[in-house]
């Protein structure tokens, strides 16, 4: 593929996806969707075009959270060629906020007393978007992502975000808000959020990131977003705009940064005193963020040097988008100037705080670099730049290119090439880790080992139990080794914790399917579909199951009750999307 048709391709996929957010954004606060946006698809269709292929797994709840979204409209982030404020792109990420969540054991005491200088300006904003309606926002937008494949189902990556995040999220300026990171398949150097607490990363982003201070720089911006309650604040600026001029004000938001034109384009949509108070108030908000997000850092044990230096490997990045257009058009300001206005704090404070990587962070860099382009050429560049930073000795941590080595080769399924590389990964690693033990049953259930991958998944499970990577792989072993009873119980068990995840829910369908239970895999399908936010085949196959004649009375009224469960979802979707 040319390189030409590798950016057209980018280009085709962002705009999909901006299209999805404008529709959902404007859908659920009432707005009629702009002329020219994507129509918001009628689930009565057939169940696979209602649903990805494969299920997206729901990611684990960090703390914070409650609103956000970027001086733009209601969606919060950046693309580089997005919408909204941000620290990412030439302009930026935004924040979001919403669902409730655990903490993390052992986080690191924390100052408050720089904090309370930056007091939430966005409380006086709440009246403007109740936290009920950012959440219904941020999910409407999620289901339609999902739907269009944009969110990466890499479960193991996604776990290692979410925990690493909870560091930020317990600082003071976080308290009371609740957050939920997925990962967004994209090559650029971006973050967004959501309405509602979810915060999108772009895997170009976790890879380019050189310390995990660096990839907490830009979290934390995005928290930042959210405890200012930029969403809302941004909607009470608007408060006499149009209901024609809002849409039109988000859709030309999400194109901004794709088209260096676009804010001069947006000028065309309502007055221009409008659309500069929007603009002025998007730079505004990004310097708060930033200005958050700096104490976030230093509160959570990070280096805030992180922050400048991801502004310069950002100002490097979007050096051509730089000039295009004047700083007072710009939704963010310009990248030199919140580097400096960084190292001004870096200096004031006067300490310097050095904060060694975590194995998790290099592995997880490893493997999606490994698996960023899975066509043939993709996999064989991909293993060959691993290959030789190892020739040249020019990686600092030699594990996690044997483990790109490992991943890649699977994925080209060289099985003796994966099995060697991960024998070096397990010379350099003073212990066991998950990350590699998932990797090893992969290899063995994909050369039809089963039993092998079993008995791994099994020992790696006891000294890791709270690996959900390691918990799928073990159940699809179970299933693959022919053991569909077992796999049941081992499922039931694990949904009873995670309940939320689609993936357990299509490996427990499997496993019914396996012992002829055909009710049961019809009931389990569609709690994956409803999570999936696919009400209608997650109906039918509620009806087929109702059909099977397999079910008893009590286990039959609750099939009734969950028809009718789903059946009010959908309606509220459908009223939410046309505003009636």
């Amino acid at each position: 593929m040319t390189s030409a048709d590798s950016l057209s391709r980018h280009r085709c996929g962002r705009a999909r996806v901006q299209r999805l957010m404008a529709v959902s954004l404007v859908a659920v606060i009432g707005l009629s969707p702009p002329h020219g946006a994507a129509q918001p698809r009628d689930e009565r269709q057939p169940a696979a075009k209602s649903a990805p292929a494969r299920p997206v797994v729901p990611v684990v709840p960090v703390v914070s959270g409650q609103v956000d979204p970027s001086a733009r409209g209601a969606y919060q982030g950046s693309w580089l060629g997005g919408a909204g404020g941000g620290l990412v792109g030439p302009e930026g990420l935004r924040g979001g906020a919403g669902m409730p969540g655990g903490t993390r054991d052992g986080a690191p005491p924390s100052s408050g007393g720089v904090t309370q200088n930056l007091p939430r300006l966005g409380d006086a904003a709440g009246d403007e978007l109740s936290p009920l309606t950012e959440r219904r926002i941020g999910e409407a937008i999620m289901r339609d992502l999902r739907r269009d494949r944009s969110v990466l189902d890499d479960v193991e990556v996604t776990e290692y975000l979410n925990r690493f995040a909870a560091r930020l999220s317990e600082t003071p300026a976080a308290n009371g808000f609740t957050f939920e990171f997925f990962l967004v398949k994209d090559s650029t150097l971006n973050a967004f959020a959501l309405p509602g607490g979810m915060i999108g990363v772009h895997t170009g982003l976790m890879q380019a990131a050189q310390s995990e201070s660096e990839l907490a720089s830009v979290l934390a911006h995005e928290i930042g977003h959210v405890t200012q309650r930029h969403i809302a604040r941004m909607l009470s600026q608007q408060r006499q705009t149009s209901v024609l001029t809002l849409a039109g004000m988000v859709l030309a938001a999400l194109a901004a940064r794709s088209n260096p034109q676009a804010a001069m384009g947006a000028m065309a949509m309502g007055s221009s005193a409008q659309q500069q108070m929007m603009l002025s108030f998007s730079r505004d908000a990004e310097r708060e963020a930033d200005r958050v997000g700096f104490e976030m850092l230093r509160d959570g044990g990070f280096d805030p040097n992180g922050m400048v230096a991801f502004f310069g490997r950002l100002q490097s990045a979007s050096r051509i988008y730089e000039g295009s257009a004047p700083a007072y058009l710009r939704s963010h300001p310009l990248t030199t100037e919140r580097i400096a206005d960084m190292q001004a704090r870096i200096r004031d404070e006067g300490r310097y705080r050095q904060r060694a990587d975590s194995v998790e962070f290099q592995l997880s860099r490893a493997r999606l670099r490994a698996l960023a382009e899975t066509d043939t050429d993709g996999l064989r560049l991909a293993r060959g730049q691993f290959e030789r930073q190892l020739r040249d000795r020019s990686t600092a941590d030699e594990r996690a290119a044997w483990f790109g080595i490992a991943t890649a080769a699977l994925a080209q399924r060289d099985f003796a090439g994966a099995e060697r590389a991960l024998t070096e990964v397990r010379r350099r690693m003073p212990a066991s880790h998950p990350f590699v033990e998932r990797l090893a049953a992969e290899i063995r259930l994909q050369q039809g080992d089963a039993r092998g991958a079993l008995a791994i998944t099994q020992s790696a499970t006891q000294r890791f139990p709270l690996s959900r990577a390691l918990v799928h792989m073990q159940a699809q072993a179970l299933i693959e080794a022919g053991e569909g009873a077992r796999a049941v119980a081992y499922l039931r068990d694990q949904l009873s914790t995670y309940r939320s995840d689609a993936h357990l829910w299509r490996l427990i369908a499997q496993a019914h399917h396996q012992q002829g239970q055909a009710a049961e895999a019809h009931r389990a399908a569609a709690e994956e579909y409803a999570l999936l936010g696919a009400w209608m085949p997650a109906i039918e196959q509620l009806r087929l199951a109702q059909r099977s004649g397999k079910l008893d009375f009590y286990v039959a009224s609750q099939v009734d009750s969950r028809i009718r469960e789903l059946q009010a979802q959908y309606t509220l979707d459908r009223q939410d999307r046309t505003g009636r």
